[in-house]
Order: structure tokens, then sequence, then C-alpha cells
């Protein structure tokens, strides 16, 4: 569950199958995701009814009537599926729509099963309001916050010197954006990933931030469609920020979706970096 498309659409399931319900039974497979026992926080949330899920990054946050949260966080490869049940027919909740393969997180509701399959690592944490504050504290504000303006986004970023797809990444910056969304992003606002930070304009970033809003959003409405790669986008790329037709990222050697130019590929701190040369010129145009 690295993503934050991904991830939105769980969310959008669970506030569907499993908000206003109570918590029936929970099991963890690994006691190292927690930050208790798991008959502490059984005792805890058993009986609870979950008032509704949000979002925060790449974060699932179930809100509890009682005031405390479960902040759920599954590392890059693993998946989510929730299963409705009665109580006159449920699926064992450590096999549900698994065959035989054991579920690592397992949380049944009046009507429903939640599990968690294939994550290498992760954490479920029983918190009060002020924990999950303390928990996230360094973390920046998710790319879909009603409360970030472009002025907000740029701010964020201001005294920091560092290469533009480097920046995006950052957790304590933006949270919840990987390298193949970094790439699109700078792609879909025109700009090279390699560019340091201090070289953009306002107008750089006004291009940037809508950038952002329309890749995620574009990547979400595929999940959602049902589309397989949920990383494409829609639309011809403007210079306002809208979103390329399709994601570049690992793409080198193949024609740009815009121009046709060959994308290229690059290593920024040693990690690959994609980009067109035609689209994405090494100098932004108001410095040319």
């Amino acid at each position: 569950m690295p993503e934050i498309p991904e991830i939105e659409g769980y969310r959008k399931k669970l506030e569907q199958h499993v908000v206003g319900q109570r918590i029936r039974d929970l099991d963890v497979q690994r006691e190292s995701w927690l930050n208790t026992t798991l008959d502490a926080m059984k005792d805890g949330v058993i009986g609870r009814q979950i008032l509704y899920v949000e979002r925060r990054g790449t974060d699932l946050i179930f809100h509890l009537d009682d005031g405390r949260r479960l902040l759920l966080r599954a590392s890059q490869g693993s998946h989510m599926h929730m299963e409705q049940c009665y109580d006159e027919a449920q699926p064992d909740p450590g096999t549900a729509a698994e065959g035989n393969r054991k579920a690592q997180l397992s949380l049944t509701a009046d009507n429903a099963i939640v599990t968690i399959h294939g994550a290498r690592t992760g954490q479920f944490l029983w918190l009060t309001a002020k924990e999950l504050d303390e928990q996230q504290k360094d973390h920046g504000p998710d790319p879909l916050s009603r409360q970030l303006t472009p002025e907000r986004y740029k701010k964020l970023f201001a005294k920091r010197r560092s290469t533009l797809k480097t920046a995006i990444m950052n957790p304590n910056i933006i949270v919840g954006i990987d390298s193949r969304f970094a790439d699109d992003i700078a792609f879909a606002a025109g700009l090279r990933p390699s560019i340091r930070t201090d070289q953009l304009q306002d107008e750089d970033w006004n291009r940037l931030y809508h950038a952002m809003v329309n890749v995620l959003q574009a990547a979400i409405e595929q999940g959602e469609n049902g589309t397989v790669n949920i990383h494409g986008v829609a639309d011809d790329m403007q210079n306002d920020g809208e979103a390329p037709d399709k994601s570049i990222h690992g793409k080198a050697g193949e024609p740009c979706p815009c121009c046709g130019t060959l994308i290229q590929e690059m290593l920024i701190q040693r990690r690959p970096a994609y980009y067109c040369p035609q689209c994405q010129p090494e100098i932004p145009a108001h410095e040319q």
C-alpha cells in the first residue's frame, strides 16, 4: 500500500464497508507492528465503533467512537482486501479471499472483514489524538489536503537547497509522493527533475502545485474506473501543469507521449529519474 491513489481507493472502500460498524475481532500476525500487546489492543478496540477513516499521505487512520485512533501503515507490495460477511456465514478472517494464505492483519467489523497481505513491514498503532499528532509531527501536509494552497505549497520549500525530485519526495515537506509520481509531476509541470529548487520562480511553483494535484487526482480516478495501470493520467500536458497522457516513469528510450522525443534517464542521489529533454528543458523557460 505505498502510493496515495491506491490508499485513497482503500479509504473510500472502507468508508463504504466498515464506517458506522463496530469492531468485532482483530488479529495481527506480527506483534512488532504494534505499539502495545495484541491482547491490550483487542481489549481497547473490540466493541468500538468506527466513525470515519482518514488518509494522511499513505497512512490510513480509523477514528473510533472513544476518541482514539488506529493507524495502519504497510509497505510496498502489500494489498488490502475487503469482504462483506454476516453472522450466519462469516469466512475465516485469517484466510479471507486469499485461499490458505494467512493474513498478516485482519479486522472484523459487524458485516465486513478487512485483511492485509503481502506486506514486508508495517505498523498498526492504537493512539490517542495527541499521540497521533506527535507520531506525525515531522510529516509534511498531504498533497491533496484542502488546506494546502499554491502559496503554502511554495512556502514549504523555502530555504530548501536540493534537486526538485529530492524535494518532492521528502516526507518532511510533502508526505506520500514516491519516485514514480515525482517523475510524472515534474513532467506535467515541464520541469526537469534535476533542477535546483532555488532556481524556481513563482510561475514554476504554481505549475508544480497544479501538476501534483492533477497527476494524483487522475491516478485516483483511473483506479476507481478499474484501470489496470493506476499510474497513468489523462489529457495532454499543458504549461499550466495539466497531466500528461501517461506515466513516463521507468520508460527510458520510449517516445515522449507529448512530443515523441525519447525519454531519458538520469541518476539523482543514486536514484533513477526520467524526463523528456524537449518538454523539460535543462534551463527553465523564464531563464532562457
